[in-house]
């Protein structure tokens, strides 16, 4: 009985896929409920996080350590993904590996996650699944194009210097900042054709991580299911 219960489970959860209807690239501010309403999937993740606003001092010393925490908060990451989640046991349990073994079955078009912190959008991710590239779909090749992409759509954007970020190698000339519907982007013209919008003004600087770690082979994000999927 419960594994009967299990596969209807999962009959219905790929059943009630719905289309995505969001312009993902508009910039526009989205909700749960609206990601939820497009076909998103949700997975989670709890962790507790140190800070050290103030310094440790040591009985033995008089010297003082700031990289030592003295106060952990409970985070919950949430992200939203049109990735399936993987199968394990006959049981949904978490994001699909797909730098390793997805294929064209498994994921329908480009790859777009978006991140909530505490219930607070953070940031959103697109980027073009590995194996797509022979035959990928590409948007942005070029700044030009980017312009002319958001000018048709009567939406405000203007190129900004680019600063440099933690972990990304600039010196090809691949990765652009724009401001777009008043958010900070950025684009990747190479062969991931990916996108990264930050919907806070405070980067963290380790959402390539988050983003590899979601969909990472060991991934400790878990699938929730929602009361239509």
């Amino acid at each position: 009985m419960k594994k009967l219960i299990v596969l209807l489970l999962i009959l219905f959860m790929y059943s009630c896929v719905k289309n995505d209807n969001i312009n993902h690239y508009s910039n526009q501010k989205v909700t749960k409920k609206e990601l939820i309403s497009n076909g998103f999937y949700r997975y989670s993740m709890t962790h507790l996080e140190g800070s050290s606003e103030k310094k440790l001092k040591f009985i033995d010393s008089s010297k003082e350590d700031p990289n030592v925490p003295i106060k952990f908060d409970t985070i919950i990451i949430e992200a939203y993904s049109n990735v399936k989640p993987q199968i394990i046991n006959g049981i949904p349990k978490r994001p699909l590996p797909i730098f390793i073994n997805a294929s064209e079955n498994d994921i329908n078009g480009k790859i777009i996650t978006y991140f909530f912190r505490n219930d607070t959008l953070e940031f959103k991710s697109i980027m073009m699944p590995i194996y797509a590239r022979a035959n990928r779909k590409e948007i942005f090749k070029t700044k030009t194009d980017i312009k002319k992409y958001y000018d048709s759509l009567k939406i405000t954007n203007k190129e900004v210097p680019l600063e440099r970020l933690r972990n990304h190698n600039d010196s090809m000339g691949l990765r652009v900042k724009f401001i777009i519907n008043n958010y900070e982007s950025y684009f990747y013209l190479s062969d991931r054709n990916e996108m990264i919008t930050y919907y806070r003004s405070k980067k963290r600087g380790d959402e390539d991580k988050l983003v590899w770690d979601l969909y990472g082979e060991n991934s400790s994000y878990k699938f929730i299911p929602n009361d239509n999927q």
